[in-house]
């Protein structure tokens, strides 16, 4: 369906210069607020009458009272000019109210206008929002973050345009111009057919405008795409930027995609600065044809000054929406080439799909069973292998292994982030991917390597909304997470603002809350993804602690790093290359002599040596 520019990759989405299809798609979000376009489209239609009814009064206000006083013989001695002046300040006083009423309503167009295409957006954007947070982290993963920032912000700010300047004032525009056209030729057919015969070259002006803006919107909407992409990228590693003195190189990439934005912005303004003169000279020309036939026809009798000036404001209102329609396109053109990318994330389906008929089984005890799971992030690469285990329910599962062993990847397929390529994993018997996402996760903790603290209150970060994370389960959670002396020592506890990130606390703080987050929800199952960075001794007991009151009684699947949780665990998994190369306890497992005792004696000798001498 799409065409694609190597040098934009995904950013560039195009297809046609008149998408039927795609209007009638952003049309379907616009049909709950059809009373709004209504209400829209009345005002305009009152407006158009008012500026149709001012060179009117000005028509009979000169074919009137001015005529008559200028045909006045001026040898006839004192004549009283009053009723003159009087039918002249009556006209004078109606187009001065006419004109004050059509600024009202130029006021209440685009106020009605600009309400109606939020309310639209409004809508879109939510529906947009709601369906990317159901895509898969494979969808994620293939794609930057500034990239969806701008789907969502400035794709969808162009189609606010569309429903404020393009699509209802196109579509009134075209209606304006054939019943223009017919006020002309009722005023005047000569000059009407001047203004006729000139027109199409006019209009073919401003559609030629189209098809280079076309793919330059287009590409203008990919680069600022790009640049959202690695600006938020930077600004989320700004500290590695900085410690390894990587401004230099940073600003050099962002000025190669500011550049390549700023040469699409130009090859835009290039456009308008030859389209927007080629407009005005062929208005011109058409105003001097009229101006010269008209001059010809008051001098012959054939018509009257009132009828001419009527025939002038009359054309002013033709010409402008024909003018005006090459930049009706471009807003267009932006709201399709935004609509095409917005439309794409929304065609785009997770891959991890909820089953039919969801499975909600309760109590969930929490036994977890992995049946010859294998899986690839890429087709043919597997990361994972084969892998079978079991987690009695209550029980504790450690998974060690090198680093790129697979063993976030079965924390990922356990959370059902992924679905495995072959096998299956089941909970109390229940094949995972046929259990209800939401039912299955409110059920699960989850405390990763680096903890993401969102902006906001302790509070909110600890119950994120969750019904059975209310004020007494935070509280009880506190207290045997250990994180309640952290969230004392803040200056307005449960209350206290965080910083992006949780940047204002320290490492092993930001764990602590982070297993206090997890306990709230009271789990069944517990995802523990221990933290590697150095801590303080008093912070390091807290947190062993307080991880093991979280795994006390639950089931859980632990990515273990220290000592003491690895000892705990009832068994320990040793990952290889994505296989499940050995299983036991800590002592069996030494007592083998394989991976894991070699594991062990890289890993924790130093650590036993430290203890030893300290």
């Amino acid at each position: 369906m799409s065409a694609r520019r190597k040098d934009l990759g995904d950013e560039f989405v195009a297809t046609k210069a008149w998408d039927t299809a795609l209007l009638k798609r952003l049309l379907v979000y616009a049909k709950p607020h059809k009373l709004l376009f209504l209400q829209s489209f009345l005002v305009i239609i009152v407006l158009f009458g008012l500026e149709l009814s001012a060179p009117y009064v000005l028509r009979r206000a000169i074919d009137g009272p001015v005529m008559a006083a200028v045909d006045l013989d001026p040898g006839a001695g004192e004549v009283d000019n009053s009723p003159y002046l009087e039918g002249l300040a009556r006209h004078a006083v109606l187009y001065l109210g006419l004109v004050l009423f059509a600024g009202l309503f130029r006021y209440l167009q685009v106020a009605q206008l600009g309400r109606t295409g939020q309310a639209v957006i409004h809508d879109l954007r939510t529906h947009l929002f709601g369906h990317m947070q159901r895509m898969d982290l494979a969808w994620y993963d293939r794609r930057p973050t500034g990239s969806l920032v701008t789907r969502v912000t400035g794709d969808i700010e162009n189609l606010n345009e569309l429903f404020t300047s393009g699509l209802i004032v196109l579509a009134f525009d075209f209606l304006k111009i054939f019943v223009i056209l017919g006020f002309l030729f009722w005023l005047d057919v000569e000059l009407a057919l001047f203004v006729l015969a000139l027109t199409p070259l006019l209009v073919l002006t401003s559609l030629g405008f189209r098809g280079g803006a076309r793919r330059v919107h287009r590409t203008v909407r990919a680069r600022l795409a790009i640049l959202n992409g690695y600006l938020q990228e930077v600004l989320s590693g700004i500290r590695v930027v900085q410690v390894f003195r990587r401004e230099r190189r940073v600003s050099e990439r962002f000025q190669g995609h500011l550049a390549a934005y700023l040469k699409a912005n130009l090859q835009t303004i290039l456009l308008f600065a030859l389209f927007f003169p080629s407009i005005e000279f062929i208005t011109l020309v058409i105003k001097g044809a009229i101006v010269w036939n008209g001059g010809l026809s008051i001098a012959a009798g054939a018509l009257s000054f009132g009828v001419f000036f009527q025939f002038w404001f009359y054309l002013q209102h033709y010409l402008n929406p024909i003018r005006e329609l090459g930049e009706r396109y471009n807003v267009m053109q932006q709201a399709f080439a935004s609509s095409e990318r917005v439309f794409e994330i929304l065609d785009t389906e997770p891959q991890v799909a909820a089953a039919a008929e969801p499975a909600r089984p309760e109590p969930l005890r929490g036994h977890v069973v992995f049946e010859d799971v294998t899986f690839a992030y890429r087709e043919d690469e597997p990361v994972v292998e084969n892998v079978s285990f079991e987690i009695p329910a209550g029980a504790t599962v450690a998974v060690v292994g090198a680093t790129g062993a697979g063993k976030s990847t079965l924390v990922n397929l356990l959370l059902r982030f992924y679905d495995p390529t072959e096998g299956r994993i089941t909970i109390d018997g229940v094949d995972l991917a046929e259990l209800e996402e939401q039912h299955f996760r409110d059920r699960v903790g989850l405390v990763q390597q680096e903890d993401f603290l969102f902006t906001g209150s302790v509070r909110e970060n600890l119950s994120l909304g969750r019904e059975r994370a209310g004020d007494e389960s935070i509280a009880r959670a506190l207290a045997v997470s250990c994180a309640d002396a952290v969230v004392g020592r803040l200056p307005r506890g449960l209350d206290s603002e965080m910083a992006e990130r949780g940047v204002t606390l320290s490492t092993g703080e930001r764990e602590l809350l982070a297993i206090a987050r997890a306990l709230a929800g009271n789990p069944r199952i517990v995802i523990l993804d221990e933290a590697t960075s150095s801590v303080d001794s008093a912070t390091e007991a807290r947190i062993e602690e307080a991880t093991h009151n979280l795994l006390r009684g639950r089931t859980a699947l632990v990515v273990a790093h220290r000592l003491s949780t690895v000892r705990r665990a009832d068994r320990i998994l040793v990952m290889h290359h994505g296989r499940l190369r050995e299983s036991g306890t800590h002592e069996e497992l030494l007592a083998q002599g394989g991976l894991y005792a070699k594991l062990y004696a890289m890993q924790f000798r130093d650590a036993d040596d430290t203890a030893r001498a300290v």
